[in-house]
């Protein structure tokens, strides 16, 4: 089996969606790690996570700073957001935008600030919605959403570091655009996993 393959099938593998435990919190860890953690234990998170930091990192250096700004932004609004309403399931969105911004990075073709700035703000809202767990209460809730709101931020830099390090030759550019469709490939087949699981 090539590396390539094996590498996709840990990526899917990775993604399966989540039990019942994914928005609950660690065992040992105290709230705000529990918060800061989340992003990277939550499959979904992760992939978009991966995802947006590539993206980012695939730009001009000085053309990211607005659109990371919207990003740390939105984050912030999804996740007082999130304090007011839970009524909405948006792992499936979240899995989509993964798959959506995946493709861009395998297409590599220049996009507009505009553009940029937009796929930070879904993305940052989306993953601020959704870092709410289920088993805090009270002051416990709100160190851990912070403590999410940290781990968006730290986690979502090391791939745009990786991206924006390994853009400086052609054979590296491929190596940052491959990785991109890999996780598209893996989000779709979650979704669709996922969709089909839910008509059953």
């Amino acid at each position: 089996m090539s590396r390539a393959r094996q590498t996709f099938i840990v990526l899917a593998l990775l993604a399966v969606p989540g039990s019942a435990f994914a928005h609950t919190a660690i065992k040992g860890a105290n709230n705000f790690f529990n918060g800061f953690l989340h992003p990277v234990v939550v499959p979904a998170h992760l992939l978009l996570l991966i995802a947006v930091g590539l993206f980012f990192g695939q730009q001009k250096l000085k053309e990211i700073h607005m659109p990371l700004m919207v990003f740390l932004l939105s984050t912030m609004s999804g996740l007082v957001a999130t304090t007011v309403s839970r009524a909405y399931q948006v792992e499936d969105i979240i899995l989509a935008g993964a798959a959506i911004v995946g493709l861009l990075i395998a297409i590599a073709h220049p996009i507009k600030l505009f553009w940029i700035s937009t796929v930070g703000a879904v993305a940052g809202f989306l993953l601020g919605f959704d870092s709410m767990q289920d088993t805090l209460f009270g002051v416990q809730k709100y160190v851990g959403l912070f403590g999410s709101a940290v781990g968006i931020y730290c986690f979502s830099l090391y791939p745009m570091l990786i991206a924006d390090y390994f853009k400086k030759k052609p054979w590296q550019k491929i190596g940052i655009r491959v990785i991109g469709s890999w996780i598209a490939a893996s989000a779709l087949l979650v979704l669709a996993l996922s969709m089909s699981a839910a008509r059953l």
